[in-house]
């Protein structure tokens, strides 16, 4: 089912402040400043024209890229149940798409699926070293994880990859996954990762943010599920940013079916790092 899907493909975060939020994801995280207007200020990652949004006005989305215009008649119908919509040539303008759909997830987020996203003809270059090689995934907040999953995997049509207690993990391709359910006592993205080009890079990451006086929340650890070795800090949004690398990818993940983690803290880092966000310490510790 989710062989219709190419990527994860942006986030779009309203911020109070943009010229705030753009200098901690330039000077601070090491994304490329993008294209911008009065109310955008967009961000590269790697070869998509950008990965992040943040914006005046308006909700906060999380998108993924359809393989086919067909594509989108399709998830249309297998969402029916959600009132999704169709983005007009203006919404379209605005999220650099030929066509999209967007729909609201039971935890308020807006998903946009999205059909030919503009892709730069530039190499992406941060500002700093920071090692960074893509936008990886998004972490989602949910006060109901049921009926989030029952969304996320028979409407938008993700496969369950792995299990942390209720905590989902959800797959578009051979990455272990781009999608991620948290119980939480709020709703809302949670945050998201970008991939990095190895563990130096996440050490390196994470002297950087102390240096910078960035409160790391998370990490340096090990995620059990998808091995990848991580760091943590709370960034503009209200959201949580991550540095990743080493993250298990390929066929054998689908082959072997989702697997059931404990519901501990050790599940969500097998380092034991220092933890201070209450969804990433599991349902027996909080």
């Amino acid at each position: 089912m989710t062989a219709i899907y190419r990527d994860l493909r942006y986030l779009r975060l309203p911020v109070p402040d943009l010229a705030a939020a753009a200098a901690f994801a330039t000077e601070i995280f090491g994304l490329q400043a993008g294209d911008r207007d009065e109310d955008h200020a967009r961000f590269r990652s790697d070869a998509r024209n950008y990965a992040l949004c943040y914006s005046k006005t308006g909700d906060t989305a999380v998108a993924l890229t359809v393989a086919r215009a067909e594509d989108l008649d399709t998830a249309e119908s297998r969402l029916a149940k959600w009132s999704p919509v169709r983005l007009d040539t203006d919404a379209c303008r605005i999220r650099q798409i030929k066509k999209g759909i967007a729909v609201k997830a039971p935890n308020g987020v807006t998903v946009e699926l999205v059909w030919r996203p503009l892709t730069s003809g530039w190499r992406y270059h941060g500002p700093r070293d920071a090692g960074i090689t893509g936008f990886q995934a998004v972490q989602l907040a949910c006060t109901d994880i049921s009926a989030n999953e029952d969304f996320w995997t028979r409407g938008v049509g993700l496969e369950v990859s792995d299990w942390i207690g209720d905590t989902t993990f959800l797959r578009i391709d051979e990455a272990h996954h781009r999608v991620a359910l948290y119980p939480s006592e709020r709703d809302g993205v949670l945050g998201a990762s970008w991939s990095v080009e190895g563990v130096n890079n996440v050490m390196q990451g994470w002297y950087f943010l102390q240096s910078r006086q960035v409160p790391v929340v998370h990490g340096p650890g090990r995620h059990a599920p998808s091995e990848a070795v991580f760091v943590t800090a709370k960034g503009p949004g209200d959201i949580y940013y991550s540095y990743a690398a080493d993250t298990e990818t390929g066929p054998q993940i689908a082959i072997r079916g989702p697997r059931q983690f404990s519901d501990t803290a050790r599940s969500h880092c097998t380092w034991g790092s220092p933890c201070l966000a209450p969804e990433f310490l599991g349902g027996e510790e909080r």
